[in-house]
Formats: C-alpha cells, sequence, structure tokens
C-alpha cells in the first residue's frame, strides 16, 4: 500500500502539467509545409480579383507553367548540351505548385503525418535532402522514361517529395530504428497500403507517367538512409547476418 502512493506520488511528481496536449511538430516540416501550400492563397485572392487577377477566372495554369516540369526537358538539355542552372532547378520547383487544390491537400496530408516521424529522427538538413532529392531523382526518371517511351506530359506538386519521406520511413520500420504506432506486421506493409491507395484514386487522379515520379521518389528516400542514418549501412549488413 505504502508502495502504490510512493510511485503516485513519484508519477504526479514528474508529471509536466504545461506539457502541450499534442507534441508540436518539428519546425523544418511546418516551413516545408507553408512552402507547399503557399501558392494556394495566392491563387485564390487572385481568383476573387485581387492581386491584379480577373474575378472567378482560375490564374493556376499560369502559375503551373512557371514551374512546370516537361517531360522533355531533359532530352533538350541533352541535345543542345545545354546544362544551366534555371533547368536543373525544374527538376526541384516543380513541387511548389501542384495542379489542383486537391493535390495540393493530398501532399500537404502525406508529408504531414508520415514525414512527422521522419523529421523527428532526422537532422532538419537530412530532412530537407530527403524531401528534395526524392523529388529531383523522381523528376529525372520522369524525364528518362519519356525519352525511352516517347510520352509527353508535365510533372507538378510534391508528391515525389513526399513519397521520398515515406521511403525513409519504410527504412527506419524495416531496420527496426522506427515502430510506426499503426503496429503493421511488416514495414513494407506501408508500401501496400500506398498500392491501394494509388489504385482507389485512380479515377480521381487517373493512371499516367508521374506516378514513375513518385515511386522514383520513394527508392530515392530509401536509399539515402543507408547515407544519412549514421552507421546505416553496417545496420543493413546486420539484419542480413541475423536473417
Amino acid at each position: 500500500m505504502a508502495d502504490n502512493n510512493v510511485n503516485r506520488s513519484t508519477t504526479q511528481m514528474y508529471q509536466d502539467h504545461n506539457a502541450p496536449p499534442v507534441n508540436p511538430l518539428p519546425r523544418v516540416l511546418i516551413l516545408l509545409a507553408v512552402a507547399l501550400f503557399a501558392a494556394e492563397p495566392f491563387l485564390m485572392l487572385q481568383k476573387l480579383g485581387f492581386l491584379g487577377g480577373i474575378v472567378g477566372i482560375d490564374g493556376r495554369i499560369n502559375l503551373v507553367s512557371d514551374f512546370w516540369l516537361n517531360s522533355g526537358l531533359l532530352r533538350a538539355m541533352i541535345a543542345d548540351q545545354d546544362y544551366s542552372l534555371q533547368y536543373i532547378l525544374r527538376f526541384v520547383i516543380y513541387v511548389f505548385v501542384d495542379g489542383s487544390f486537391t493535390g495540393t491537400v493530398f501532399t500537404l496530408v502525406f508529408t504531414l503525418a508520415l514525414g512527422n516521424f521522419v523529421a523527428r529522427a532526422f537532422a532538419p538538413w537530412k530532412f530537407l535532402v530527403l524531401f528534395f532529392a526524392s523529388a529531383f531523382v523522381g523528376g529525372v526518371l520522369y524525364n528518362l522514361l519519356a525519352m525511352v517511351f516517347g510520352y509527353n506530359g508535365i510533372l507538378v506538386g510534391g508528391m515525389p517529395g513526399a513519397f521520398g519521406l515515406i521511403g525513409a520511413l519504410t527504412w527506419m520500420m524495416w531496420t527496426g530504428v522506427f515502430r510506426h504506432p499503426i503496429g503493421a506486421s511488416s514495414p513494407f506493409a506501408l508500401i501496400g497500403f500506398l498500392v491501394a491507395f494509388r489504385v482507389v484514386l485512380a479515377p480521381v487522379f487517373g493512371w499516367d507517367w508521374t506516378t514513375v515520379a513518385e515511386w522514383g521518389g520513394f527508392l530515392t528516400g530509401f536509399g539515402l538512409c543507408f547515407i544519412l542514418v549514421p552507421g546505416g549501412w553496417a545496420h543493413f549488413l546486420q539484419i542480413l547476418r541475423r536473417r
């Protein structure tokens, strides 16, 4: 009985009554989310007639044209031997504008919900490297396959970067660095969820070559963990030996 009283007193003594009910999001994740959503208020104000827009006219297509990644850009760069910074940046800046408000919302949901775990495990600069390197490689892969299969299209929105964060989370779950609260028996159940997610939303977004960039981002985020996580490769070899 006395022990119970001591334990209760100790719990009360160390309980932080000033602690927030919900853990705040990492600052780097908040800044990234703000950057990904920044275009939407601008487009809304423009549609309402402010900022030089015409009431009722959506200026998204004009803004998208300033950011999109054309599927033929890499082909043109190689043909002209022109690797100017303005073209290289296209493989990154396309993430800041989506083709629809719905697309922006889905990007934010994935980035905030799953990127939250990644942002807490990595230094801010490593977190940003994961996101933007995944977007870059996803964009390059999208262009490379366009050269092979000859399709035309544009890539916009931050989903390839968000998939990079999902790839990093999958690596963390696979190696046991992090155990997801959903209690999945296998970290690759997360991949199954993403595939199912894409199938369910296929009637909304359609199946197109942009999916290539998303999965390219996923593989990039997964692979970068071997480099960005201290002892990541050694940890991987340890897992292989145990199996």
